[in-house]
């Protein structure tokens, strides 16, 4: 098997330069790093902020009345800070900030203070999140919405850099296929592919930017934000991705933290590898019981959970002949792993392969395309599910940028195969594609891999929100970090979908808006039934 690709004289530099970073992480962050921040609070008291270029927000969106009077309000402004938090007088990158002020302007004695919120990702922008309303009114008339865009993210200097199109053909290629089979040929696309874009990301990028995008730093940034936002105590939600972030900051400022809903929890300990094993499992769980609901209803073209899985490639394997090959399985495969992100999509996902099955394929291409698009989540639930927590080979640079800096990933492909073929028997829909996907990392020339666990001691109480069914943030994954952290209550929605709060689940919403504004901590142990026509 051939190995990892050989790296560039100019790639090898670069690594030989970039060698050092993170080694002063000491597991509580690197004192210099932490008086760095110390600095650059003294010095950025304020947020100035000013009206936002609505225009270039919403562009042609049309928005209902609500969301209207919602973006009249809105805020945007920014905080210029280190790329590096050890060289405060080094460059700097501007962090875009939006904010929807607390909407009781009666009763300013009411306001509690701000509430970040992160969508997830890694790529996922905030600023997006917070452009629309999304949150219960409570919540909303207590605090300033303030969203942001982390580091290397949309308008805080996105990464994008390198060409994926190689690797992109190269995973498409295998995505459905027993990884154990693939030929050389197809193994030497994926390694080459891969190598080619991060490589290209080094060549491209300022390498002290690209060492810096990781979580620590994010979370830093998240401290600057909060002094500068006037609040003695971060208040703070964050899905997905956005979950990781908190962990972040409750390992490096567990003493500033006011109250914290961690919702689609990632775990911060293994590699990107055990990420992939973990999330097929997921995959195999939200798909499983996606089949159960299908059989349960009229038009389902399976016909038993044990055969669901083959009659799904037939149905896909004879889509793809009468496309014309315009989509491949591998691509469909990837729409619907999106479409099972919310629960709300499962009865469009049964019409939609029911008719494909019957060979009405007129239509099935674009229906999926739109049903596995985030951009169509409102017609299906109050908010978008969070970005997903997987490489999007073909536009989240930036996904690479943070994932591959914030864990130990191995650097050999034979890793990622081995992984691979884990992930398929985990999933052999969903599995191999996750884990090649990975590739990139195998190459990544920076590193600074986050704490193995985190307990958040000195922190109040926090609220975990995990999904049984969650495809892409395991319920496992709730339940190990739950465990871990000193002070929690984990809250568990017995249903499938990415993430709960702010769904309209009444289970969820009220004992989580409750602790937000009131500080009062949910039962401990409190499960909610799943909600699903």
């Amino acid at each position: 098997m051939k190995r990892t690709a050989a790296l560039t004289g100019t790639l090898a530099l670069l690594l030989s330069t970039l060698a050092g970073c993170g080694a002063n992480y000491d597991g509580n962050g690197s004192p210099k790093a932490r008086s760095g921040v110390a600095t650059v609070q003294d010095e950025i008291t304020e947020v100035a902020w000013g009206p936002c270029d609505l225009g270039g927000l919403y562009g042609e969106a049309e928005l209902t009345p609500d969301q209207a009077a919602w973006a009249e309000a809105l805020e945007c402004g920014s905080i210029n800070v280190p790329i590096d938090y050890e060289d405060t007088a080094g460059d700097r990158v501007a962090i875009a900030m939006i904010r929807h002020p607390a909407s009781d302007d009666t009763a300013t004695a009411d306001r509690i203070g701000s509430l970040l919120v992160n969508p997830g990702g890694p790529g996922g922008s905030g600023i997006e999140l917070a452009q629309y309303p999304f949150l219960p009114s409570e919540v909303t008339a207590a605090f300033d919405i303030v969203g942001f865009d982390p580091r290397g993210v949309g308008a805080s200097r996105n990464l994008t850099c390198g060409s994926d199109s190689d690797f992109d053909a190269a995973v498409t290629d295998v995505a459905a296929d027993d990884p154990s089979a693939i030929t050389d040929a197809q193994s030497t696309a994926l390694e080459d592919g891969a190598a080619t874009f991060s490589e290209g990301c080094t060549e491209e990028v300022a390498a002290n930017f690209l060492a810096n995008m990781g979580t620590a730093n994010v979370a830093r940034d998240m401290e600057v934000m909060r002094t500068a936002l006037g609040d003695d105590r971060l208040t703070y939600l964050g899905y997905s991705y956005g979950t990781y972030i908190g962990q972040m900051y409750l390992h490096l400022y567990p003493d500033h933290v006011r109250a914290m809903v961690l919702d689609g929890v990632m775990r911060t300990s293994g590699s990107v590898l055990d990420l992939a094993e973990g999330q097929a499992t997921g995959f195999e769980t939200a798909w499983n019981a996606f089949v159960d609901h299908c059989l349960s209803v009229t038009d389902c073209p399976f016909t038993a959970a044990d055969a669901a899985d083959a009659e799904l490639e037939a149905i896909l394997t004879g889509a793809e002949a009468a496309l014309a090959d315009t989509l491949t399985v591998g691509d469909m495969l990837d729409m619907i792993a999106q479409s099972l992100y919310s629960e709300a999509k499962w009865p469009a996902l049964e019409t939609i392969l029911d008719a494909v099955a019957d060979g009405d394929v007129s239509e099935f291409a674009e229906q999926l395309e739109a049903l596995a698009d985030p951009e169509g989540a409102s017609r299906f639930q109050p908010r978008r599910p969070p970005p997903s927590p997987l490489p999007q080979r073909d536009t989240e640079a930036n996904f690479y940028g943070v994932q591959c800096v914030d864990r130990d990933n191995p650097g050999d492909f034979d890793a990622y195969q081995d992984a691979a073929e884990t992930a398929y028997g985990n999933s052999n829909l969903f599995g191999a594609n996750i884990a090649w996907s990975y590739l990139p990392c195998a190459t990544w020339s920076a590193s600074e891999p986050g704490p193995k666990s985190v307990s958040g001691s000195g922190a109040p109480e926090v609220v975990l929100i995990g999904n049984v069914g969650d495809p892409a943030t395991p319920y496992a994954w709730a339940e190990s970090v739950s465990q871990e952290l000193h002070h929690d209550v984990l809250v568990t929605y017995e249903g499938g979908g990415h993430t709960a709060y702010a769904l309209g689940h009444t289970c969820i919403d009220t004992p989580v808006t409750a602790y937000l504004v009131d500080l009062t901590v949910p039962e401990t142990g409190l499960k909610c039934p799943q909600e699903l026509d």
